[in-house]
């Protein structure tokens, strides 16, 4: 057998290296000193905002990592950690706290974790994986949460009904699959 011929096959005609395992355990031991030396100035210093950089910079570690070893992959959990650390970070900033709706720091958090799903779109292609779409519903969902949550009582209403009317929804979309299968197996018969 030849592997390269594999390899190419299965990264889509492009020889992708393996990551070099000894490069995997650098990049963790300097994600490790990093944290573990921001933590430590948070406590020393008492600046407890500055631990809620953990979760941005461990997924932005993610994404450097993802990028250099040219494992996509990773890049799943760096785009979700930066997003929702993001998004953590910015709803407990003063402009959030001061603001007149309660609910604005909700959305916030679910713009910042919408904007880590778009991120693993953007940036999968630079690690070696192929553009891929389907990030963009999760972060499609939670877009929408966000802005219904900036809506403040109104979007919490639609958030109430949507609540109650999607096992319709679902039963819905499952008759019209079963329909749509009845008759493909019907033309299929005739």
């Amino acid at each position: 057998m030849n592997t390269s011929n594999e390899i190419k096959q299965v990264t889509g005609g492009r020889f992708i290296a393996p990551a070099d395992p000894r490069q995997s355990g650098v990049i963790a031991a300097i994600v490790l000193i990093a944290i573990g030396a921001l933590l430590l100035v948070a406590q020393v210093f008492q600046l407890s905002w500055l631990s809620l950089l953990v979760l941005p910079l461990l997924g932005i570690s993610f994404i450097v990592w993802s990028i250099a070893v040219q494992n996509p992959g990773l890049m799943i959990p760096g785009g979700i950690l930066t997003g929702l650390g993001g998004g953590l970070f910015l709803m407990t900033r003063p402009f959030v706290e001061a603001a007149e709706n309660d609910l604005l720091p909700v959305a916030v958090l679910m713009f910042g974790f919408a904007a880590g799903w778009v991120l693993i779109v953007l940036l999968t292609p630079l690690a070696g994986g192929r553009f891929s779409p389907w990030p963009l519903i999760p972060g499609a969902v939670f877009l929408a949460l966000g802005g219904l949550f900036w809506m403040g009582e109104s979007g919490l209403q639609i958030l109430q009904i949507v609540g109650t009317a999607w096992p319709v929804v679902l039963i819905l979309v499952g008759v019209g699959i079963l329909l749509n299968r009845l008759r493909r197996n019907r033309q299929t018969a005739q």
